[in-house]
């Protein structure tokens, strides 16, 4: 069975040669930063809006991961923004399409997930309309100059204990097979722009200290509309197990830097969690 795209066209462009050439531009951009000397990352926060705004700021995190040796699995961690299918759904699909072609799920590792964990469910009820974990695969595509499987999870359920069990799954499937891990979020949404860098910079501190209680603790008390909280706070638990002492904000900015309305913007951040 194959995944067929669902915001092809809406979110990213829909031909093949006018995807290639958006993330050539996006490429410029992002090949002009100075990248630390990063020998392994446990994974990366990556926005999921449409190109348009969050594009550039997806593809530092993607072009940061094209540096590094190759992984044989990526694991998609995205929000389950429609609320329909499990609570932690896997993909049955055998392969997801792009405008870019076909790219194939890790069916070995879905398996071993399922026999590891409860929490985990097959359900494409979950994924077929969802964009979060899509969007991320023509970049992947782009900017990995290699072969991969993907290990797509939707998360409805984004709590701190479904999120600790994910992240120890998934420390367990590393042990099997070199893994990065993506977590496919936005950050503050429709807040004044002033508000939502602040709120923002509250919770990406948290983040890069690795602190999961006090990330969860930040986006209650202070009505932070983080997206994506579960894959974040999992990809936090992954890279604690495996020895990850920080993890450091590559680029963010916001939807009024493109649109010019700072009135009602979203957040988008790109993060990296370095291995020594």
């Amino acid at each position: 069975m194959v995944r067929k795209e669902a915001v092809s066209g809406y979110f990213y462009p829909g031909e093949a040669g006018e995807l290639q050439s958006l993330l050539e531009r996006f490429k410029e951009v992002v090949i002009s930063k100075e990248y630390p000397g990063i020998k392994d990352v446990s994974g990366v926060i990556s926005p999921h809006a449409g190109y348009i705004y969050s594009g550039v700021t997806a593809s530092y995190a993607h072009y940061l991961l094209s540096l590094l040796p190759p992984a044989e699995t990526i694991v998609l961690l995205g929000p389950n923004h429609r609320g329909i299918g499990e609570r932690v759904a896997l993909s049955g699909a055998q392969r997801w399409q792009t405008p870019f072609g076909l790219v194939p799920v890790d069916i070995e590792s879905r398996e071993f997930l399922l026999s590891y964990s409860t929490i985990f469910s097959i359900d494409d009820r979950a994924h077929q309309f969802e964009h979060s974990i899509e969007v991320q695969l023509p970049f992947l595509q782009y900017f990995l100059p290699y072969s991969f499987s993907i290990l797509p999870i939707s998360l409805f359920s984004q709590d701190l204990a479904t999120s600790r069990a994910i992240g120890e799954a998934l420390f367990a499937l590393s042990q099997r097979k070199r893994l990065f891990l993506l977590a496919s979020s936005d950050f503050s949404h429709y807040e004044r722009e002033a508000v939502a860098r602040s709120k923002d910079a509250e919770v990406i501190e948290r983040i890069c200290a690795l602190d999961v209680e006090g990330f969860f603790r930040v986006l209650r008390e202070k009505d932070i509309s983080v997206c994506g909280p579960g894959g974040i706070a999992a990809l936090m638990v992954y890279h604690a197990q495996r020895g990850g002492k920080e993890a450091v904000l590559l680029h963010y900015t916001t939807s009024g830097e493109v649109t010019g309305d700072t009135h009602q913007v979203v957040g988008y951040a790109a993060i990296f969690f370095p291995l020594s």
